[in-house]
């Protein structure tokens, strides 16, 4: 498998889970019960860092042999503030919208749920708190792990220049200080840490990395046991996800702890699961194979503009999450209907949005921007939890 075709394999499976999150965070549509967290253990956030680590490596690490090592440390501190200033345009354009929707249904939730009522309560510590990143509204908190990750990366890139062994078992460390309560980034002006811990975090990010690494000029080998393990875990996951196909309520809230599957601190499952999902996928060429159909085309256009399509969904679902409420408040309608249409029309929105930008680009006069710095916008995303 050449480069490009891998890239576009990314591109594929980088629209798909912007789409997955877009869906996932308008809570109560029921478009959302058909989405791949339903019946497994991970979801699109492990894809999102996993992608992100992996775009990463293939964009950057092939400057570093050339002894272009600064010009990745300026342009992955760059990336990194360019996404916290998208991160706090779409936070304000969120708290915009939310103020609307409490105008017009009176509905507290809207100004209290998801860490709004920081703002709302005390308007100059909330915002302060959003300023320095302590303070996250809920929906909107994976832009600043993403942020924390992309001033990870050359450290990583380097690492990996050593030996990719070094920086896994650098990374390895890290993120266990992290399950041992060691590390974690602070919240403020709210008591607690960050809904994503960057420390655990990085380590699947890292894996990507070290993927993008090793298998940029090869393939991933083929192994039957690991294979079988694999499908193994991804067996037990569909089973104990859907709590036993829905003859045992429970099953899944029983698995929890054992099985580690939180989610703020990456819990060990969860990254099982997701590598397990991964290397299935990848040997069975699912990506490849739907990357040839109508969904692979939009998908593809989805992914070659990360960032603008995730800002769009970002707002989307918070329009969406507006619309639902006030259809509760305000109408005899199933918000729950309403929401799946909202969603539906949504996605459409996304989709026409790629072509746009798509065609916007094709027809515009002097350079354009390289496709390797749209590459490494593979994980943005929104959301709180992207359940």
């Amino acid at each position: 498998m050449t480069s490009s075709e891998r890239n576009t394999t990314i591109d594929f499976w980088r629209g798909f889970v912007l789409v997955v999150i877009f869906v996932n965070h308008i809570p109560g549509n029921l478009v959302e019960h058909i989405t791949p967290r339903n019946f497994g253990f991970s979801d699109a956030a492990e894809a999102f860092i996993f992608i992100s680590g992996l775009s990463v490596a293939l964009v950057y690490y092939p400057r570093i042999p050339q002894g272009d090592a600064w010009v990745v440390v300026r342009r992955c501190f760059r990336r990194a503030f360019d996404l916290y200033r998208m991160h706090l345009i779409l936070t304000a354009a969120a708290i915009a919208l939310f103020s609307i929707g409490y105008e017009l249904s009176d509905d507290l939730g809207l100004i209290e749920a998801d860490g709004r009522d920081a703002v709302f309560g005390n308007t100059a510590r909330g915002v302060t708190g959003i300023l320095t990143l302590g303070h996250q509204l809920g929906y909107f908190n994976i832009l600043p792990l993403y942020i924390m990750l992309m001033l990870w990366a050359p450290v990583a890139l380097l690492l990996a220049r050593v030996h990719v062994g070094l920086v896994l078992t650098i990374s390895t460390a890290l993120y266990a200080l992290a399950r041992l309560g060691a590390l974690a980034l602070p919240s403020w002006p709210q008591p607690g840490t960050w809904f994503f811990n960057p420390f655990a975090w990085q380590l699947l990010f890292t894996i990507g990395v070290v993927c993008g690494v090793m298998f940029a000029s090869r393939k991933l080998s083929y192994n039957r046991a690991i294979m079988l393990g694999a499908a193994l875990v991804l067996g037990v996951g569909l089973v104990v996800g859907t709590d036993l196909f829905g003859t045992s309520p429970g099953l899944l809230d029983a698995a929890f702890y054992p099985f580690d599957l939180q989610k703020n601190d990456l819990g060990f499952g969860r990254m099982v699961h997701f590598l397990a999902l991964a290397y299935v996928l990848v040997h069975l060429r699912i990506g490849n194979l739907l990357k040839g159909t109508l969904l692979g085309a939009e998908m593809m256009r989805l992914g070659r503009n990360g960032l603008m399509i995730f800002a769009a969904g970002s707002l989307l679902s918070a329009m969406g999450q507006v619309t639902m409420t006030l259809t509760a408040v305000k109408s005899s309608a199933s918000p729950h209907i309403i929401g799946m249409v909202f969603t539906m029309a949504g996605v459409a929105v996304l989709l026409a949005l790629a072509r746009y930008l798509e065609w916007n680009k094709s027809n515009s006069v002097g350079p354009r921007t390289g496709r390797a710095e749209n590459l490494t916008l593979s994980s943005a995303g929104t959301g709180r939890s992207l359940r």
